[in-house]
């Protein structure tokens, strides 16, 4: 097997059948390529896009260094939280619903619509259909609905991504109150 796999020569008809034959993937073997295979709505499930990975990163981040210089400045972010392709939110810290008042694991799956004002969804929905750069930033101020029923003035900002392997948008969301 250590000429095969140094790459010195290749498996003739009968190790080729004998390889295939022990659950081989014969197209690696011969050319280092990996035969393609179907997306699963298990596999979909599980593929986190990079900016996801990259903001909860970038949040435990922010959520340390400010643990540990507290004293000298404040937070300038209360919220984030990422939006898929039909603006349901996928909170992946619970901060949007700890900013909001809502019970743990209450937003999640929920629309954007379902909590933001109704005028400024509006707005927000016209601007992002408007946007069709990948990794553009749109920024308002908007009014959100908290647990309680009453609003909160927020400075917003979305970032669009496009979801890996797909042309449907992806949406992470920042917030900060301008509620003094």
């Amino acid at each position: 097997m250590t000429p095969y796999l140094s790459g010195k020569c290749t498996p003739g008809k009968k190790m080729i059948e004998r390889l295939q034959m022990d659950g081989a993937d014969i197209q690696w073997i011969l050319n280092g390529n990996v035969q393609q295979q179907a997306t699963t709505v298990l596999g979909e499930t599980l593929m986190l896009s990079r900016y996801r990975m990259d903001i909860d990163t970038l949040f435990l981040k922010v959520r340390l260094h400010v643990q540990r210089f507290s004293d000298l400045y404040k937070p300038c972010v209360d919220a984030y939280a990422v939006l898929d392709h039909d603006k349901s939110i996928v909170d992946l810290s619970g901060s949007l619903e700890n900013f909001l008042g809502y019970p743990q694991n209450t937003l999640t799956g929920m629309n954007l619509k379902s909590i933001m004002h109704p005028e400024d969804y509006g707005v927000v929905q016209r601007a992002l259909e408007k946007e069709t750069r990948n990794d553009a930033i749109v920024t308002f101020t908007s009014k959100f609905r908290k647990h309680d029923g009453s609003y909160i003035t927020t400075e917003c900002s979305l970032a669009m991504h496009t979801k890996p392997m797909s042309d449907l948008s992806e949406y992470a969301m920042i917030l900060k109150s301008s509620d003094s």
